[in-house]
């Protein structure tokens, strides 16, 4: 069994229902449920609580495109699933654990993300963020003229070299189909921000869009997105919608899960890193 921090928290112990179910339970019963609560905080949760749990899992069960688990009045059952589920886990654990200061990697999950966004909007996607991968320049003007090479846009200035991405995850863009050797400006373009902490409120407004319309004179002015591997719950929708652009929360990203996965390395090193994950999860 997976420890289960903050059990007073109905989209948290939902979380922590979602990793049982796909790694090691075939179905969750209320009562079961109520019993590791109680052990967790010293008293037994109320029927009010446990109705929010279950009324957050249906929810959620109905928005993933292919089914992953299924709720009924007091059971919640796996389902059969022939996608990869290591997207999917990975995610949970970050939601779940990333907070405890465990030991994670943002670089998988921008990755994820890059290939997620592409999908989503039938193109292509850079990793832009820092730490940067290999092979990708260091150096924040090289990458912001590399960008302007791969879009087509116009380069016009440098962000300060003070700046390591300047807010900025993951450029995404869905060139036009052209018969030429290189396509033309003019098209859509995403830049993301990732987080994957507990505190990822507080950086839903962290792109200055102004700045990078400073940086690239974009033909069609981009718009920003920001990517999280929780799943945002409908009270905070609206307002996380207006303050961070365009959202892929967890729903989202495992929907737009390409199939088949393009990039063998990086689903091999999730599936790697999960393993790691899963030990210091388990309660011992």
């Amino acid at each position: 069994m997976f420890e289960l921090p903050e059990a007073d928290d109905a989209q948290r112990v939902a979380d922590w229902v979602e990793l049982e179910l796909a790694l090691d339970r075939e179905s969750i019963s209320k009562a079961w449920l109520t019993s590791i609560i109680e052990q967790s905080v010293g008293e037994q949760p109320s029927e009010h609580f446990l109705s929010d749990i279950w009324r957050v899992l249906s929810d959620r069960a109905c928005r993933y495109r292919q089914p992953r688990f299924s709720v009924e009045s007091n059971l919640v059952c796996r389902a059969e699933t022939t996608e990869p589920i290591e997207p999917y886990v990975a995610c949970l654990l970050f939601s779940l654990y990333s907070i405890n200061q465990r030991r994670n990697d943002p670089k998988l999950f921008e990755r994820l993300i890059a290939i997620c966004v592409g999908e989503y909007l039938g193109g292509e996607s850079y990793v832009f963020g820092w730490p940067v991968l290999k092979n990708i320049p260091a150096n924040i003007e090289l990458r912001v003229r590399e960008i302007c090479t791969k879009t087509r846009e116009k380069f016009a200035e440098s962000p300060q070299a003070r700046y390591k991405d300047r807010g900025v995850d993951v450029i995404s863009w869905k060139p036009f189909l052209e018969n030429t050797a290189e396509h033309r400006s003019n098209q859509i373009v995403v830049l993301s921000q990732c987080a994957i902490g507990g505190d990822w409120r507080s950086k839903t407004g962290q792109i200055p869009l102004d700045a990078w319309k400073q940086y690239i004179h974009w033909a069609n002015q981009p718009i920003k997105a920001f990517a999280i591997p929780m799943v945002i719950h409908d009270d905070l929708w609206h307002d996380v919608s207006t303050e961070a652009g365009l959202l892929f929360d967890r729903i989202r990203i495992v929907n737009h899960v390409p199939l088949p996965f393009p990039d063998a390395p990086l689903l091999d090193e999730i599936k790697s890193w999960i393993d790691l994950e899963i030990e210091n999860a388990r309660l011992q």
